[in-house]
C-alpha cells in the first residue's frame, strides 16, 4: 500500500491551486488536505491536521511568505516547498536560510515540482536550475544557524519580544532566550539590537 504525503497548497491565485490540485490528484502518493489564499491561516491549519508538506507562494496579499515560512518552520520543522512567480532573490535567499526545503518557479515544468516535493521529503534540498543559477552569486554566510534560530532572529529584526517571539513559534520563553543567548555566542553580541546589527553584517537576514 502506497503512503501518502499530506499536501497543503498556499497561494492566493485559484489557478495555481486548481493545477497543483490536478498535479497532486495523479499521483498516488500524494494527497492535497487543503489550499489556503491566506497566510494568517497556515499557523493554526497545521496545528489541527496533519501536514507533511506545505508548498508557499513568498506573494500572499495579508502577510509576507517569508513570515508564514518563520512560524511554520521555527515552531514545527515543517517541509516547505516555496513556489515563486517572481524572483525576488533576497526573498529566495533568506527562505532558503530559513529552512525551505525547496524553491521552484512557477514557469518551471510540473515534474520540476514533483522533483521537489520527492528530494524535500527525502531530506534533500532542492533548487530549480535558473533560481539556483540565479543564487549562484551570493555567497554563503560564514555562520551557520539552525532553521529555529534563523526564525527567532527573523522576529527579532522585526523588532518582537522574547516573549512574542515564543507566541509566534508556540514555544516556552525559556527556549527563546537560550537560543537568543546561543546567537549572541555564535554573533559575538552583547545584546539584541547587536545580534541584528551583526546578522546584517553577515547577511543573514
Amino acid at each position: 500500500m502506497t503512503v501518502k504525503h499530506n499536501v497543503l497548497i498556499v497561494d492566493d491565485h485559484r489557478i495555481t491551486q486548481s493545477g497543483l490540485r490536478f498535479l497532486f490528484d495523479s499521483l498516488d502518493r500524494y494527497a492535497v488536505v487543503g489550499a489556503l489564499d491566506r497566510g494568517a491561516t497556515v499557523g493554526a491549519f497545521v496545528q489541527s491536521q496533519p501536514v507533511d508538506l506545505v508548498i508557499l507562494d513568498l506573494n500572499l496579499p495579508d502577510v509576507r511568505g517569508i513570515n508564514v515560512l518563520a512560524e511554520i518552520v521555527g515552531s514545527r520543522d515543517m517541509t516547505v516547498i516555496i513556489l515563486t512567480g517572481e524572483t525576488h532573490l533576497n526573498e529566495i535567499h533568506s527562505a532558503l536560510k530559513l529552512g525551505a526545503r525547496a524553491v521552484v518557479s512557477k514557469s518551471d515544468p510540473l515534474d520540476h515540482i514533483v522533483a521537489a516535493c520527492d528530494a524535500a521529503l527525502a531530506g534533500d534540498i532542492y533548487i530549480s536550475p535558473h533560481i539556483g543559477e540565479a543564487l549562484g552569486k551570493f555567497q554563503q554566510p560564514p555562520v551557520a544557524l539552525s532553521s529555529r534560530q534563523m526564525a527567532i532572529l527573523h522576529y527579532l529584526a522585526q523588532g518582537e519580544t522574547n516573549k512574542e517571539i515564543a507566541y509566534r513559534l508556540a514555544i516556552a520563553p525559556p527556549t527563546v532566550s537560550f537560543h537568543i543567548a546561543e546567537l549572541r555566542r555564535k554573533l559575538d553580541a552583547p545584546h539584541n539590537r547587536k545580534i541584528v546589527e551583526r546578522a546584517n553584517e553577515l547577511n543573514l537576514l
